[in-house]
């Protein structure tokens, strides 16, 4: 006759629900989720830097004309200032003339110097202000979590 043993069978050990450290599939959506988060930031920086390359442009077409304008008053007041250098009839005509010269190329250079200041400055806000708009996004994204 067998004796029969004062010990219990063992219980199976109950298995969590679920697991405390991440899975395989948990881990590859958080990939998948930061990935896309990324792209996303990627893709709208792009955006931005082309907005803000396209306004530099535009703004660069601007000062070149400004300046075109500026040589081309400069050379036609050259070409004027040389003719009637070779129609003066003394030499207080052709101080005159250089004297008128001198000071229209001064006033020129004066006016052109404020208003090429004025586009550079609109230039500048027209250039920051997709790359600004971005960088706001992007500080209120960080912010976010912190705040939560």
């Amino acid at each position: 006759m067998a004796k029969k043993s004062g010990k219990k069978a063992a219980a199976p050990a109950p298995m969590p629900a679920e697991p405390a450290w991440p899975t395989a599939r948990g881990a590859a959506e958080g990939f998948r989720l930061g990935y896309d988060g990324l792209a996303s930031q990627g893709k709208d920086m792009l955006s931005a830097l082309v907005a803000a390359n396209a306004a530099l442009g535009q703004a660069m077409g601007r000062m070149t004309l400004e300046l075109v304008g500026l040589s081309r008053a400069t050379v036609e007041s050259a070409a004027a200032t040389g003719a009637g250098m070779v129609d003066a009839k003394s030499l207080e005509d052709v101080m005159a003339l250089h004297y008128d010269f001198t000071k229209g190329c001064v006033e020129r250079l004066i006016a052109g110097g404020a208003r090429l200041s004025e586009l550079g400055f609109k230039a500048a806000s027209e250039v920051y202000e997709p790359l600004g708009a971005r960088a706001e996004k992007v500080l209120d994204a960080w912010t976010k979590p912190l705040a939560a």
